[in-house]
């Protein structure tokens, strides 16, 4: 829902009725139901098995990016709109990224015949900048996260009753899983009672020990270090100095006890822990690392077969023939030092842009804040996912894995420009909430300037 300048008693701003969403988004949000409905498939129909489906998001937002850069040629809503140059000046990195690997793919089905390409890895990248489009045209960019977050939530719900029921009898949704944790961050963030807020932040907590896995560990444990250092802390002691140093040593300090402990009852046998599939893992990729030492500067360039037999044992799926475990390892071993810079870089940029215009303390109780938040955790659970799962290769995952980083690249360049183009978007924020001068500077030369390395 759009804002409006209605408070609370508190004086926290709420949501309220006004100028919407245009079909065109609500289209486009239709593409984030197709990927949300193939990457959970409650009923096991091997929904990403169908070639049609599992690019059903990407051919959905196709249509709705096109008349949303078609309009941008149009005189727009007064200076609401941001600049498609400044976009370009952000994420040029991962377009970069993204030339690279469809062109290595391209060249390896055209030329070679290998038909199991990257293909999907820089395919799948752009849709961070389409996602990033949406927002930075939309007239109410918050309106557009928050129906994005809620279909996601709502997959995520769907995702935890499998969780739930299937405890210590199958896993599931392990490539899935950075849906569901960092839903806590939504909750935590969200103005609303305290119970509300507390029960749906651990609920999704809880999933990361409910999935059984490592990776699954990993991203319960950044969530949590987030919402405290991040959110908690500076919440409850806005201003910088002493109490808040102790607060944050004292977090790190039972944070530290508490990895302890686990770890003692782990190398105890107290509660069974998973086995990381060592064998296969180590194997590929120590071939992977071979493949980057072969080429260290560029790799192959993508020209190559995305899989490759497995020969060690026998693993029972896709007839042993299985893509490197780690979509970073793969980025390393096939776009070489200069691949591995390009995504480090665009990481870096998104996550400066992120932090200095949308994760501050004192942004906390901007409407924009449990979006933000979210997204930003989101975005770093889909990093470790994908560091040890090749879910990049998977259109419904890579989709939804970008889709999340370029709606957080889209909010944070709208927030830029909210003083310095008199964007009334955020009519109603709370007192002394406002956005630092000179944290980012609107003008396309003056991003490129900001930004360079």
């Amino acid at each position: 829902m759009p804002l409006t300048a209605s408070r609370t008693a508190a004086g926290i701003p709420q949501e309220g009725t006004g100028g919407g969403l245009l079909w065109t988004e609500y289209w486009y949000l239709a593409a984030t139901i197709a990927a949300a409905a193939v990457a959970v498939d409650p009923f096991e129909w091997d929904l990403a098995a169908e070639p049609l489906l599992r690019h059903l998001a990407l051919l959905i937002s196709l249509p709705a990016l096109a008349l949303t850069l078609a309009g941008s040629s149009l005189p727009n809503r007064g200076r609401r709109a941001g600049s498609l140059a400044e976009l370009a000046a952000l994420l040029w990195p991962l377009l970069a990224l993204a030339a690279i690997a469809l062109g290595g793919s391209a060249y390896a089905r055209a030329v070679l015949g290998i038909q199991n390409s990257f293909l999907n890895v820089g395919l799948y990248m752009l849709a961070a900048y389409a996602a990033a489009v949406m927002v930075v045209r939309s007239g109410d960019p918050g309106a557009l996260a928050r129906a994005h977050l809620r279909i996601l939530l709502a997959a995520a719900f769907v995702m935890a009753g499998y969780l739930i029921a299937n405890f210590r009898v199958r896993q599931v949704y392990h490539e899935q899983i950075f849906l569901v944790i960092p839903m806590a961050v939504l909750f935590f963030t969200w103005n609303t009672a305290g119970f509300v807020r507390w029960t749906g932040c651990l609920f999704f907590l809880v999933m990361a020990w409910l999935s059984a896995k490592y990776t699954s560990y990993l991203i319960g444990a950044v969530t949590a270090g987030y919402l405290a250092l991040i959110v908690a802390i500076p919440r409850r002691v806005p201003s910088r100095g002493l109490r808040r140093t102790m607060l944050v040593y004292w977090a790190f300090v039972l944070a530290g006890m508490a990895g302890l402990g686990f770890v003692l009852l782990a190398t105890s046998g107290s509660f069974e822990m998973p086995t990381g599939n060592l064998d296969y893992r180590l194997h590929t990729y120590a071939a992977a690392w071979e493949r980057f030492l072969d080429s260290p500067l560029w790799g192959t360039v993508f020209a190559v077969e995305a899989v490759e037999k497995f020969s060690l044992f026998s693993v029972g799926v896709a007839r042993n023939v299985l893509p490197t475990h780690s979509d970073v390892l793969d980025l390393l071993a096939n776009g070489g030092l200069l691949g591995i810079a390009l995504w480090l870089l665009a990481l870096t940029r998104i996550g400066r842009a992120a932090r200095e215009n949308l994760l501050q303390p004192e942004f906390l109780e901007r409407p924009w804040a449990p979006p933000a938040h979210t997204l930003a955790v989101m975005s770093i659970a889909g990093i470790i996912t994908y560091a040890f799962n090749p879910i990049l290769l998977q259109p419904a995952l890579a989709y939804l894995v970008w889709t999340n980083l370029g709606l957080l690249a889209g909010l944070a360049l709208r927030m830029a420009s909210v003083e310095a183009n008199g964007d009334d978007l955020l009519r109603g924020a709370a007192p002394g909430a406002r956005l630092r001068r000179g944290s980012y500077r609107p003008a396309a030369a003056g991003i490129n300037a900001r930004w360079r390395t």
